[in-house]
């Protein structure tokens, strides 16, 4: 038996305003997990939240980049900085470490940089929420966006957050997936690092390096102190997966000698999964 006009309309009614309904949550989880976009036509920034797909809640600093620009790694290398956070206007919300997925090599007139082209996130972990209510993220971010030329770039970004757990949504698939692209940090892998200094030509760093799986064709970024310059490293495989390298330090020979006993971060990629490791480098009387 057909259906009576007045329940097709009744029922035409109820799917509309389900409709209704249902766009209305969907503008109200987006407004609770990204912020507005800031920042110069050529790198915008937002703040964006969710929870990853195995159940954490995060907050990621989602880029956008115009063709033939980019931002910076966390060691930016000859050139340029690096986004820099300051989350001091958060209410109720302590951010942890940021993650910086494995940058890309550039070289312009003869400087060695790294960092992003065409977008970006930067995930961030949440140390400590108050969920019992709503809070607040507040981030002012500086930033560099650079092609021919370099931008600085400040901006201030609010994204409020509802009490409970954050949305299990794309934005958490997404920074789920800018971990992945992250290296694989791994506890004393970096052995004998020593720095051999001259004063007539380069000073050279060496060291041994262990990934826990085999790196085809690897590629070095070495991080130290501010104002060094590491050149290219030169690297053989020694036994397993065990690689033995030097590297020019190009810098003021106090800035050299500082280096001894500080720490240098190594990160190690190619074909294969990329790694990052810490050490020490060996003091000289």
């Amino acid at each position: 038996m057909p259906m009576p006009a007045s329940k097709i309309a009744l029922a035409a009614g109820l799917l509309l305003s389900l409709a209704a309904l249902a766009a209305t949550m969907t503008d109200a989880e987006a407004g609770q997990s990204a912020s507005d976009w800031q920042g110069i036509p050529e790198a915008e920034v937002r703040l964006i939240a969710g929870q990853t797909p195995d159940g954490i809640d995060m907050i990621g600093l989602d880029f956008v980049i115009a063709p033939k620009w980019k931002v910076y790694w966390r060691s930016p290398g000859d050139a340029g900085f690096p986004p820099i956070p300051d989350w001091s206007g958060n209410d109720g919300v302590v951010m942890g470490e940021t993650a910086w997925p494995l940058p890309q090599t550039f070289m312009f007139y003869g400087l060695r940089t790294y960092g992003y082209e065409h977008q970006l996130i930067l995930p961030v972990a949440i140390q400590q929420r108050d969920k019992h209510r709503s809070t607040k993220i507040g981030l002012h971010l500086s930033y560099a966006a650079c092609a021919d030329i370099c931008v600085p770039v400040d901006v201030s970004l609010v994204l409020d957050l509802p009490a409970g757990d954050l949305p299990r949504n794309r934005h958490g698939k997404a920074i789920k997936m800018a971990l992945g692209a992250a290296p694989d940090h791994v506890a004393d892998a970096l052995h004998d690092m020593r720095i051999n200094r001259s004063d007539e030509g380069p000073s050279r760093m060496t060291f041994r390096i262990l990934p826990p799986a085999w790196i085809d064709t690897p590629q070095i970024i070495i991080e130290g102190l501010p104002g060094l310059i590491f050149g290219d490293a030169v690297c053989t495989r020694t036994t397993g997966n065990a690689l033995e390298c030097a590297v020019g330090i190009e810098g003021a020979a106090e800035g050299i000698a500082a280096q001894q006993g500080q720490p240098v971060t190594v990160t190690v990629h190619g074909a294969g999964r990329a790694i990052e490791a810490t050490g020490l480098v060996a003091a000289t009387e």
